[in-house]
């Protein structure tokens, strides 16, 4: 048997790993069955980082390590670090007989005066390329609803480019969900993820580190920070050997564990919808979705022209200009209650609305106030305070609330019941909100622990929660809640969210850390929250589109994938004017953002690409993109196509303001849908100009199905054609997807 000296060691049939009896780094990590080692090479490693207010530091007095198989069929090994400030360390990593995985855990014992802000720990240093030169090898990180790049040890920069600090559950600058993965294609790679089902403040790391290696580690917030306290994570870290399935084997991990926790007990969105417990409109009737347009200002014209060649309910989340006290991009947002109300949406806009059957919410900035606005004082004592030290690529500059603050929850229900009870709101939606801010509040006076992550995240879901119900009992229906992205600790309690990453490179915010990599295709979007949670919820509004030719033509692509990928597509008028109409726009004087002047005129054909869409959402595919589970995606070769995007609605201080260029896409959108046990829907969208023949392998029985049929859904046509599927012994089918049309082959039982 080899040797390894130095080395603690946690060894079965699958997996090795070594701990330095020195130091108790990680500085052995093998697949056994694949020979792979993944550490190159940990002479320099930490072994973990305890932040205090001094900062992050490694350093201790004295260690000790131990083995410690007490549990029958597991093998342990137990460490404890001192330091000189009399604070212990403990890390604990365990193998159990059989097992592909390892788990970690760790706390920290204070017996110091000085505050303990968080410990890094487990720290798997150096991790090299698993292919060939790593041009085979991706990370898949659930940073924003899911990113995955290819050859991260060439691309990631030391200090800029990577997830250094990725907080969850703070799907903007962080992590929406509690795993990331590593692997080569077809060859091996590494599952990470923190078993937690209660939402505690944590980060997701996985970067480049100072000895050119490849770094993943967690770190655990502080849920009571002071002198005397201690950080003790009730959860365990697990590090899993995968086979290279690209990234949905270890999505598929993770669903296992994540679908059986709180957040998923109400039930799948198929079953809530037959108790009556969903906004069945929602998911039912809405084929579009817009944002921002002018709830203060006349906008029926262009309201009215939608309408006219989008032939569904269409969802608008309207502008923030309609409180009382200006709510804007630039000009601040209100205060108190007397700040919001009286209201002063456009009553013809609302008219126009509920005479045509689209649904409504208003934007709502409902966790900023302006603290020298009305009811200031009690504003400024609710103030969420900040860690001086912020572990994130967001500053977090904004006048927030603490959620856990009593005036706050107070005032969040008083205003929206009352907005519920004078305007009749559809929905109602909160920007910059629970999933774009960090859990942690540091004030001392607002009878929260200092710190305290887990009771931060439980206001926010105890205030909406409150706030629906609230508005609720008012409408005597069901009222959608939504925000800006999303966290899996909120489903349940969020309906819908706003996403902007499926517009990309042509799109502004959470992909932006990456944006160099994913205008080059290096990096690129996956839908990995919707793998894991779609059948549970909430509805993805997303694409950051216009309806003008001006935009590219990477908005035929966008526009399917949105679908395809269980999504409403969102035409969004946050940063820029509206499609002109017969030469006119609206001006920006009457926004809440200074635009630039464009004159783009409204595209027609456009409008009927994505009207094709809307009818699909609301017709034959909603079965699939509103309650479907999504399933892996099948192999198939089709074409690429290069498509050019240009990128102008967002703030004119901003970078990628103006920016273009070309950006290569397949021809053929795919995605694959099961719903319930009834059947399975996979669907192929032609983005191009020209007629394809696909050949994939489709089986059947693979899903438990034996029938199998297949129709085209075209912008021109108002019943779909029968598609003639010529299917070999082997399950190669050969079948046409038509320019610009979506084929679905159902397989049914």
């Amino acid at each position: 048997m080899e040797k390894h000296p130095g080395l603690m060691l946690l060894r079965n049939e699958r997996l090795l790993a070594g701990i330095g009896m020195e130091d108790g780094s990680v500085r052995l990590l093998r697949d056994v069955r694949t020979g792979i080692d993944y550490i190159a090479n940990a002479a320099s490693a930490e072994p973990f980082r305890l932040e205090t207010d001094a900062g992050f530091s490694s350093e201790f007095e004295s260690f000790e390590c131990r083995r410690d198989d007490t549990a029958p069929g597991e093998a342990r090994i137990s460490l404890t670090w001192r330091t000189r400030s009399n604070v212990a360390v403990h890390g604990w990593a365990s193998l159990a007989e059989g097992a592909d995985s390892l788990e970690f855990g760790c706390s920290a014992d204070n017996g110091s005066e000085e505050r303990l802000l968080s410990l890094e720990y487990p720290i798997i240093p150096n991790l090299k390329e698993i292919t060939e030169g790593g041009e085979d090898d991706y990370v898949a990180h659930a940073f924003a609803t899911g990113l995955k790049v290819r050859n991260p040890l060439k691309h990631f920069v030391h200090g800029e480019t990577g997830w250094r600090y990725a907080p969850y559950p703070e799907s903007f600058s962080g992590a929406s969900m509690q795993f990331f993965a590593y692997y080569g294609m077809n060859k091996g790679g590494l599952y990470f993820a923190a078993l937690d089902g209660e939402g505690y403040a944590k980060w997701l790391n996985f970067y480049k580190n100072a000895e050119g290696f490849l770094e993943a580690s967690f770190i655990h917030g502080c849920e009571e920070m002071g002198a005397g306290k201690g950080i003790y994570p009730v959860y365990p870290v697990r590090i899993s050997l995968l086979e290279g399935r690209d990234w949905h084997e270890a999505a598929d991990l993770y669903k296992a564990w994540a679908t059986k926790q709180n957040w998923c007990a109400r039930g799948t969105l198929a079953q809530r919808r037959r108790s009556g417990d969903t906004a069945a409109w929602l998911h039912d009737e809405i084929g579009a979705a817009t944002f921002g347009i002018n709830a203060g200002s006349d906008r029926t014209l262009w309201l009215r022209k939608y309408r006219e060649l989008i032939p569904t309910p269409i969802f608008h989340v309207l502008g923030p200009d309609w409180t009382n006290e200006p709510q804007t991009f630039y000009r601040g947002f209100p205060g108190g209650f007397d700040d919001w109300f009286p209201t002063r949406f456009h009553a013809g806009n609302l008219a126009c609305l509920r005479e045509m059957g689209d649904k409504f919410a208003p934007f709502e900035f409902d966790y900023l106030y302006r603290f020298d606005g009305a009811d200031g004082e009690l504003g400024r004592a609710a103030a969420q305070k900040m860690p001086e030290r912020i572990k994130s690529i967001d500053a977090y500059a904004f006048p927030f609330l603490c959620p856990a603050h009593p005036y706050t929850h107070d005032f969040h229900v008083r205003r929206d019941e009352t907005l519920q009870r004078t305007d009749d709101v559809d929905a109602i939606y909160y920007d910059i909100s629970a999933n774009n801010i960090l859990k942690v509040c540091m004030d001392e006076t607002h009878g929260h622990p200092v710190g305290a992550g887990k009771a931060i995240e439980e206001a926010y879901r105890r205030n909406y929660a409150d706030t629906k119900a609230a508005m609720e009992a008012v409408a005597g229906q069901q009222v959608p809640l939504g925000t800006e992205m999303m966290n899996e600790t909120l489903l349940g309690v969020i309906d819908y969210y706003q996403a902007r990453a499926g517009g990309q490179p042509a799109a502004p915010l959470e992909g932006w850390p990456l944006r160099e990599l994913l205008k080059t295709g290096v990096a690129e979007l996956i839908p990995m929250f919707a793998y894991v949670y779609h059948e549970y919820g909430a509805v993805r509004l997303d694409g950051w589109g216009k309806l003008v030719e001006e935009i590219g033509s990477l908005y035929y692509f966008t526009v399917a994938r949105t679908y395809l990928w269980g999504g409403l597509y969102e035409l969004n008028y946050e940063y820029s004017p509206m499609e002109a109409l017969d030469g006119a726009e609206n001006a920006a004087e009457d926004h809440y953002y200074p635009f630039e002047a464009r004159g783009y005129a409204f595209s027609e054909e456009r409008a009927l690409y994505l009207a094709m869409y809307a009818r699909l959402r609301t017709g034959p595919a909603n079965k699939y993109w509103a309650y479907g589970t999504m399933l892996k995606p099948l192999e198939f070769s089709c074409p690429r196509l290069r498509m050019d995007w240009f990128h102008y609605n967002h703030g004119t201080k901003s970078k990628e303001y103006n920016d273009s260029g070309e950006l290569d896409a397949d021809a053929i959108v795919h995605s694959a849908w099961r719903y319930e046990k009834e059947s399975v829907g996979l669907f192929f969208a032609n983005v191009g100009k020209e007629g394809l023949i696909l050949r994939v392998r489709i089986e059947p029985e693979r899903y438990g199905m034996s029938g199998m049929a297949a129709w085209a859904y075209g912008q021109d046509a108002h019943r779909p054609a029968a598609i003639r599927l010529d299917r070999q012994p082997s399950g190669e089918t050969e079948f046409d997807v038509p320019a610009g049309s979506v084929v679905v082959v159902e397989l049914t039982i």
